[in-house]
């Protein structure tokens, strides 16, 4: 599950992995590891659940993957309920499904969730957020993305897509991380 790439509308969503260092750009790690991930996601047993299934799917696919069994490990020590996620014995692909966020700029955000694998390398995803145009949802995170949009005004260019708008306008988008599983 590392983090490949992102727009900045999910680095703006979920964190920045681009500011991370390479090893801890990984979906599981955050989700698991990061108390922002349990204040962000409105229904994080259920998300981490689903990232220990599929976890335990790429340990499958992977059995001898020495950094995926090493970050199992770590997980046994560091978050509680993982042994008895595990032990469940559950697989998921994260395909799709509901994703309510409680974003600290924006509130409440409900999306819908999709994962896109590609059958020419089936271990990369491509992972989408997404709201029904003309919805609430999509009005926040229009302003969502117009907050965190890239400064590119001639003052500012070439600052970094770290720079961000501090007053909303007109925008929309879609959150999309990509993550290799």
């Amino acid at each position: 599950m590392d983090v490949l790439a992102s727009n900045h509308l999910a680095r703006s969503l979920i964190t920045d992995f681009d500011a991370m260092a390479a090893r801890e750009r990984n979906f599981a790690r955050f989700v698991l590891f990061a108390p922002a991930a349990k204040e962000l996601y409105g229904n994080w047993p259920s998300i981490a659940q689903i990232i220990v299934a599929n976890l335990r799917l790429s340990s499958g696919r992977h059995p001898d993957d020495a950094r995926l069994n090493e970050f199992i490990g770590e997980a046994c020590v560091k978050v509680p309920e993982f042994n008895g996620w595990w032990a469940s014995h559950r697989l998921d692909d994260c395909s799709d499904g509901a994703q309510l966020f409680h974003h600290a700029v924006v509130g409440d955000l409900p999306l819908h969730r999709e994962a896109l694998t590609f059958a020419t390398d089936p271990d990369q995803t491509l992972c989408l957020y997404t709201a029904e145009p003309g919805s609430p949802s999509a009005q926040t995170l229009a302003l969502l993305a117009s907050w965190s949009a890239p400064d590119a005004s001639p003052d500012t260019r070439g600052r970094g897509s770290s720079e961000r708008h501090s007053a909303p306008g007109p925008a929309a988008g879609q959150a999309a991380p990509q993550q290799q599983q």
